[in-house]
C-alpha cells in the first residue's frame, strides 16, 4: 500500500487548483492527484466556457468571485502560462419587469460589496450596443469587472506549478472505492493500487455525486448537459462586446478575439445525463432566442456545437468543506456553471482548512456538505 498525505480525486481546474494551493501552503506535505481521464482537465473544465462573473444575486458567490479575480489577473506572471484574460464586463437583459427588480436587487448587492455595475436603459443598451434588439426591454445591468479567461491555459498552470512542487498527478487512474473506519477516512482504491491517506478531497466534476457515493455520502448534485454553438463571425458583432446574458431565455453570446461567436443557453436545466451527444432538436430553441435578441445572427453559420456538463445542488449552491461524519473527507463540487470562475478561491479556501483548521477568506457555511446530510 502506498502512503499520502493527501488524496485529490479528480485532476479538473478545482483539483488542481487546491493542489497547488496546497503544495504552497505545506511543502512537506505528500500529495496524490488521481483522475480517471488520459490528461488533466479533460472532463467539465474542458467543456467550460472560461466565464468570470460578478453578477449572482447572493452574497458567497460574489465574495468568491472577488476572491478568485486577482489570482486571474496575476495567472500569467505567477503561474508563467498565459490564460488570455480579457476583462469586457458582462450584460445582463431583461424583458420582465418582476426580473428587472431581482437585477435591480443584485446591482444594489454587488455596489454593497464595492462592485461596480450599472442599470441600463433600453435605449442605453441600444446605444452601447446596436446589434442588440432592445425594443421589448424592461433593461439590464453591467459589471464593467466581468471576464473571461482559457480554461486550458488555467489547466495547464496549475498542473505545471503543481508538478514543481512535487504534486503527483496520476492520470488513466479511476478511483474505485473510498475506504473509512472509525469514522475517519483511511485509504483511497484505484485501478492501479491503494493509497492511505488522512485526507481526501472530493473534486471530481461530473462524478462528485458518484465519487461521494463511494465514501458513503449521498450528496445530491444531480448531472445536467447543455449545448454550446460555435458561430461564424458576423461584422456588425464586434469582437470586444461583453458577455451578454438573457436571463428570460439563458441565451448568452461572447465573441473570441477572431470574431468567432460562442453561444448558448437555452436549455439549461431540462436534459439532465451524461449523454454528450448533440441533440439537433434543441437548435430550433437556440435560434429563436438568438435572432430574437441579437438579429445579426441570422447572418451567421454555425461552425459546430458541442455538449458540456455540470452538476447542480437543489439550492444551486457549491457543495465545500469536510463531511462532519467522516473526519478527513473533503468535498469540493457541484457548483453549477461556476466551478471555473471560482476554482482560486476553492482552492485557496481548502487548503486553509485542512492546514489551519478554518478559513479566514469568507463565511462558507451555505457551502457546507453538512447541510444535506
Amino acid at each position: 500500500m502506498e502512503t499520502a498525505d493527501v488524496v485529490i480525486i479528480g485532476a479538473g481546474v478545482i483539483g488542481l487548483s487546491i493542489a497547488y494551493h496546497l503544495a504552497v501552503s505545506d511543502s512537506s506535505l505528500k500529495i496524490i492527484v488521481v483522475e480517471r481521464e488520459k490528461f488533466p482537465g479533460m472532463g467539465s473544465t474542458a467543456q467550460c466556457m472560461g466565464n468570470i462573473s460578478h453578477q449572482f444575486p447572493i452574497r458567497i458567490n460574489i465574495e468568491m468571485t472577488r476572491i478568485s479575480l486577482p489570482y486571474f489577473k496575476r495567472f500569467n506572471a505567477e503561474m508563467r502560462y498565459p490564460i488570455y484574460l480579457r476583462q469586457r464586463g458582462g450584460l445582463s437583459l431583461t424583458a420582465r419587469p418582476e426580473r428587472l427588480a431581482e437585477l435591480k436587487k443584485t446591482m444594489s448587492l454587488l455596489n454593497k460589496l464595492d462592485i461596480p455595475a450599472e442599470l441600463l436603459s433600453p435605449s442605453e443598451i441600444k446605444k452601447r450596443h446596436p446589434f442588440i434588439h432592445a425594443g421589448n426591454l424592461a433593461g439590464g445591468i453591467f459589471c464593467v469587472l466581468d471576464s473571461y479567461a482559457d480554461p486550458h491555459g488555467v489547466i495547464q498552470g496549475y498542473f505545471k506549478q503543481a508538478r514543481k512542487r512535487e504534486v503527483e498527478v496520476s492520470t488513466s487512474e479511476a478511483v474505485l472505492a473510498i475506504q473509512n473506519a472509525r469514522g475517519r477516512v483511511e485509504s483511497v482504491q484505484t485501478e492501479k493500487r491503494r493509497i492511505a491517506a488522512g485526507i481526501v478531497i472530493n473534486a471530481a466534476g461530473s462524478r462528485f455525486a458518484e465519487v461521494a457515493a463511494m465514501a458513503g455520502v449521498n450528496l445530491p448534485a444531480g448531472l445536467y448537459r447543455s449545448q454550446v454553438y460555435v458561430c461564424e463571425p458576423v461584422p456588425a458583432i464586434a469582437p470586444g462586446i461583453p458577455m451578454i446574458v438573457d436571463i428570460d431565455t439563458g441565451f448568452f453570446i461572447h465573441a473570441e478575439k477572431s470574431g468567432t461567436l460562442i453561444s448558448g443557453g437555452t436549455d439549461l436545466d431540462n436534459y439532465p445525463g451524461w449523454d454528450t451527444a448533440v441533440n439537433r432538436s434543441l437548435l430550433d430553441d437556440f435560434i429563436e432566442a438568438a435572432v430574437h435578441r441579437v438579429p445579426p445572427m441570422q447572418a451567421t453559420g454555425l461552425m459546430r456545437v458541442y455538449v458540456g456538463t455540470r452538476c447542480l445542488t437543489p439550492d444551486y449552491h457549491g457543495i465545500l468543506g469536510e463531511v462532519e461524519t467522516i473526519k478527513g473527507f473533503y468535498c469540493a463540487g457541484g457548483f453549477n456553471n461556476h466551478g471555473f470562475m471560482h476554482a482560486p478561491a476553492i482552492g485557496l479556501i481548502t487548503a486553509q482548512l485542512i492546514w489551519k483548521g478554518y478559513t479566514s477568506l469568507v463565511n462558507i457555511s451555505p457551502l457546507s456538505p453538512n447541510r444535506f446530510i
